[in-house]
């Protein structure tokens, strides 16, 4: 009953957000033209003519100067990435990892599991976390569970539909102050997009994969929207990887009173198996095949369902909003008592069970002001509030069918939160930037997983989060800046943490970077080189669920990432870019006489390639070829804190190649290619007690597909 009632609540929430925002509205009318505002707490749905001057690095890297004062994060003086997709981009994808794959110091592993979140390589924070050291946002919805039966922060973006999506901001490190908890080596807001083209996606490749999009886009002008269906399914390279799902998402942008609102839909579901892991060492002598799978009952399922409202002023100042209402019931059956396949009809299976409902908001408003001298000061303040209702538990089971109860966990976390920042520009070309935000969490623990000694504890705590920094522009182009920030990870209502200790504290954690940025006027050349240090208090080793993580105590991060991208040839329709990236980090655990060595951690990240777009049959024709090709390099990886178990280097190839036919309505045809040319048992490997345990990649992997419009 209690979940009906906070349901209700939540609507309630929607519905007073929808009331009062064309209210606040009204007394801020009367701006200048509208910026870009990417920010948690609003949609980039409400595009305005007037944005944040970028200059283009390819045909979808973009870098913002950060001399500007603006409310965009991509000027604050950080290491951002903003990548605007096209629609090429966007079709050519198997899932929502192929995103991510140009951008400096990051790796995404699905880990081969079927519908689990994707662990991301970013800053020296391991993929073991499931996402979970990341804060990512869709559309200001916020993303991360807290608590997950997965990992703490679980983060899956398997709903997200590539087409969809219409940009990308990534800020490495701690420094964005619309983000809370869980960013840690960095905070991603993807921004769905308003217009997508209507018609029909259609492809398919190996091991059974297949997949259909349909979207359809109406209205114009101020009043616009669309719907989409997807289907897919695939076999996977490994026994038991099926993965199926059906995806809706669903957006409607209107006028309202000073600016533009939104209202988006969606429902997902999947079906999924999981091949486990199994030993390396016994695929690497022959004994076992690459494509064996652990436990053929392994896998499980997901159903999500969410609404989101979004709020945009217009002008140059404007104040946002958003509400959003979410469900999601995930279940996952794994087999954690070895590495060697067993009769699924065995004992050594486990049921992991998360439903949770979520629901909140945020407002913020940004202000600027020119002064004199040439001098500028601009202020940004927000606040919001999340509330998360969460049942969580766990069973052995036998073949998908539950033998008994371990754990039963109900919980309720609700977190209000505040921020401010501001920017002074005593110079043109100096800018100051000072933030700081606060997040207050109040948590509700009921654990009766013993039921002799049940469990009722009501901890709360808050965190201090100060942001600072600075950028020096000498030159159009050249940005130079140094920044201070602090994130945190709250401990976990569940399981050994604050069921345990109700007094534990959030793992904390402080970066510094110095960078220097340049893209030149004539957008011909980009470069960035950042280094920073980091220190965490507690650093945590993930498990596969359902085991639990391990802690390792605090630890300090020192790494460098360096990109360089040049348009080779700009001859009218005919353009060439070419690009390199490379990050080292190195990680120490601090005073363990267990060992110094941050476990998971690539020691490097390198990519090269380059982008071709060509007309077909003369400059003038409607024919045209796009190619991408790229390399990726993964330095070896400690699996343990000794040092002595260790993953080897290797490289993955990815070829995309998309034509294109502008008097039939923008149809395309397309095919990519994924390739291990060297080692494929490297990329998702753990250590199981004394063993590791792989998650073979196929050598090859290709999908080809067409879009039709209509």
């Amino acid at each position: 009953m209690s979940k009906i009632i906070d349901v209700a609540g939540s609507t309630f929430v929607l519905m007073l957000f929808t009331a009062l925002v064309p209210t606040l509205s009204l007394a801020q009318t009367g701006t200048t033209p509208a910026t870009n505002a990417a920010t948690p707490a609003a949609a980039d749905s409400a595009r305005s003519p007037v944005t944040l001057p970028v200059t283009e690095i390819t045909g979808s890297y973009k870098s913002a100067p950060k001399s500007e004062l603006s409310n965009d994060p991509a000027a604050n003086p950080a290491s951002v990435a903003v990548i605007e997709y096209s629609e090429q981009e966007r079709r050519n994808t198997r899932d929502y990892g192929d995103l991510l794959k140009p951008i400096t110091g990051v790796s995404a592993s699905s880990f081969d599991q079927g519908g689990v979140g994707y662990g991301f390589t970013l800053r020296g924070f391991s993929e073991r976390s499931n996402g979970g050291n990341v804060a990512y946002f869709v559309d200001g919805v916020p993303i991360n569970a807290p608590g997950h039966q997965s990992s703490n922060g679980y983060g899956d973006l398997n709903p997200l539909i590539p087409e969809l999506l219409g940009r990308l901001v990534l800020t490495r490190g701690p420094f964005d102050v619309r983000a809370g908890a869980f960013a840690l080596g960095a905070s991603a807001q993807y921004f769905s997009d308003d217009r997508p083209s209507s018609g029909a996606t259609i492809n398919g490749g190996t091991f059974g994969f297949w997949r259909g999009l349909g979207v359809y886009t109406f209205g114009s002008g101020p009043m616009l929207g669309y719907g989409s269906a997807l289907g897919s399914s695939t076999q996977g390279y490994r026994e038991n990887s099926r993965f199926n799902q059906l995806n809706t998402f669903d957006k409607l942008l209107f006028p309202m009173p000073g600016g533009t609102g939104s209202v988006r839909a969606q429902a997902y579901s999947n079906d999924f198996g999981s091949p486990g892991y199994i030993p390396r060492a016994a695929v690497e002598n022959g004994t076992l095949s690459s494509r064996a799978a652990i436990n053929s009952s392994d896998g499980g399922k997901t159903a999500l369902q969410n609404i989101a409202f979004n709020y945009k002023q217009s002008g140059d100042q404007p104040l946002t909003a958003n509400a959003y209402v979410v469900h999601s019931d995930h279940d996952r059956y794994a087999t954690r008592n070895g590495t060697l396949p067993i009769d699924p009809l065995t004992a050594g299976q486990f049921l992991t069970h998360d439903e949770r409902v979520f629901f909140g908001g945020a407002v913020d408003k940004y202000f600027r002001w020119d002064l004199a001298r040439g001098m500028g000061a601009d202020l940004l303040v927000g606040a919001g509030l999340r509330t998360d209702i969460v049942t969580s538990t766990r069973y052995t089971s036998i073949a998908r069918r539950p033998t008994g109860q371990t754990d039963n966990i109900e919980y309720k976390e609700v977190n209000p939160f505040g921020y401010v920042q501001g920017n002074f520009k005593p110079l043109s070309w100096i800018k100051l930037l000072g933030g700081l935000r606060y997040d207050y969490m109040s948590f509700d623990i009921k654990d009766r997983s013993n039921p002799v000694k049940p469990v009722d504890v009501s901890p709360k705590l808050g965190v201090v989060q100060p942001k600072a920094g600075i950028s020096v522009s000498p030159i159009t182009g050249l940005d130079v800046f140094a920044n201070y920030g602090r994130g945190y990870r709250p401990p976990s209502p569940i399981g050994d943490q604050l069921p345990r200790d109700p007094n534990l504290d959030a793992a904390k954690l402080a970066t510094k970077e110095l960078g220097v940025q340049f893209n030149s006027k004539d957008g011909v050349w980009h470069f960035l080189a950042d280094i920073y240090r980091t220190t965490f208090t507690n650093e945590l080793l993930g498990q596969p669920a359902p085991l639990p993580p391990i802690s390792l105590g605090p630890s300090t991060r020192n790494g460098f990432d360096l990109e360089g991208r040049v348009r080779a040839l700009d001859d009218g329709r005919r353009k060439l870019w070419i690009f390199a990236s490379y990050s080292k980090v190195n990680g120490k655990l601090i005073n363990q006489a267990s060992g110094t060595v941050i476990p998971d951690i690539a020691e490097f990240l390198a990519k090269y390639g380059f982008d071709l777009m060509l007309p077909v049959g003369g400059k003038d024709s409607p024919h045209s070829v796009t190619l991408t090709v790229a390399q990726f390099w993964e330095g070896p990886r400690s699996l343990n804190a000794v040092g002595t178990l260790r993953t080897k280097t290797y490289s993955r190839i990815d070829a995309n190649v998309s034509y294109t036919n502008q008097n039939w309505k923008g149809f395309s045809a397309f095919v990519g290619v994924n390739a291990y040319p060297d080692r494929r048992l490297e990329e998702t490997a753990f250590l199981f007690t004394n063993t590791v345990a792989v998650s073979p990649k196929a050598p090859l992997t290709v999908q080809a597909g067409v879009f039709i419009p209509f």
